[in-house]
């Protein structure tokens, strides 16, 4: 009987690009720059896991209040200036490219996945979630590769001869 469906050790990405806890804010930067996703893991020294960066995580240490507040204050409807301050309009002191690591805008609770799962699995932690990318790691929690959403496609696309 043939599978159906590929393992997600079959279609991720080996090669990661990674941050660690005290990457500063303006070494995150660049390395956004540089590539088209802008969500990055968090390791250790010995490759494990401990979080997720991303682009939109910047823009929260620019944010007046935390978001659950900001997130009720915006249900108030005459409260409309609480709304989402312009990140032109704040006064960003430049020290805070070097002061700001990564370690202060990373999410610790990562939702990961093995290389032993689907891409069918893979695909439906992403929609659950709302993720387009997923850390693979082992037992341990070491990380051992990504899977995307591009990569999942890819790899129908190319199963069903499109590619």
């Amino acid at each position: 009987m043939e599978r159906k469906d590929m393992l997600v050790g079959e279609v991720m990405k080996r090669k990661v690009v990674t941050v660690k806890r005290y990457t500063t804010l303006r070494e995150l930067i660049e390395i956004f720059g540089k590539f088209t996703f802008h969500t990055l893991p968090v390791i250790e020294k010995d490759n494990r896991l401990v979080g997720i960066v991303a682009l939109e995580d910047i823009l929260k240490i620019f944010e007046p209040y935390p978001s659950h507040i900001l997130e009720m204050l915006e249900r108030v409807p005459f409260l409309d200036e609480y709304g989402e301050r312009s990140l032109l309009e704040v006064d960003i002191p430049s020290e805070m490219g070097m002061l700001c690591v990564v370690e202060d805008l990373m999410n610790t609770n990562v939702v990961t996945i093995s290389e032993e799962m689907t891409t069918f699995e893979a695909r439906s932690l992403m929609k659950l979630h709302k993720l387009r990318r997923l850390p693979v790691t082992d037992k341990e929690g070491h990380l051992v590769g990504i899977i995307s959403l591009f990569d999942i496609i890819l790899a129908v696309f190319k199963k069903k001869g499109i590619l």
